[in-house]
């Protein structure tokens, strides 16, 4: 089931790599909308100098589809003392609009994390769904916020995931 997965985590970042910058058709009711979806991911990993940690990751990614259809996108990663945030614009942001969906995969070096945020017919309220992800029989590998490259040693946890969506746009003023 996981080889399922990952095979259709790569067929996304492919389409989404295909398609480029161009702008995907957002529903009307999706313009000038804002979503943020906040979730913690826990992988038990060794790091490359042989340490282990399975420190939660709190996650929020706040997504705005602007009045002309095009998508905006942050990211903010905590683990204990170490943040991160990755802002990114149309054709570099790795989401992809297709109906009352937005889909977007981030490749890890080995591996890869799948975001799905789907709304109600009206775009007033959103869930959304987390999958990681290998191919089968290989584990994870990512780099951690400490800049170190970690390998899986244990299964994924990913909890409390929340989605709501607003009017407007989250990066403005």
């Amino acid at each position: 089931m996981a080889g399922k997965k990952i095979g259709r985590l790569a067929a996304l970042a492919m389409s989404g790599a295909l398609a480029g910058g161009a702008a995907h058709a957002a529903p009307e009711g999706m313009l000038n909308k804002s979503v943020t979806v906040a979730f913690t991911v826990t992988i038990p990993a060794r790091g490359a100098d042989g340490s282990t940690q399975a420190n939660p990751r709190a996650v929020t990614r706040t997504i705005y589809v602007s009045s002309q259809g095009r998508v905006f996108a942050r990211a903010d990663r905590r683990v204990g003392k170490n943040s991160q945030t990755t802002e990114r614009g149309p054709g570099e942001v790795g989401l992809r609009v297709s109906g009352n969906s937005i889909t977007g995969v981030l490749p890890f070096p080995s591996g890869a994390s799948q975001l799905t945020v789907n709304f109600d017919a009206s775009f007033s309220s959103c869930t959304a769904q987390v999958i990681m992800g290998a191919e089968r029989g290989k584990p994870i590998v990512y780099k951690g916020l400490n800049g170190m490259t970690y390998t899986q040693t244990g299964p994924v946890q990913v909890s409390s995931v929340s989605c709501s969506v607003r009017s407007g746009n989250a990066f403005a003023g």
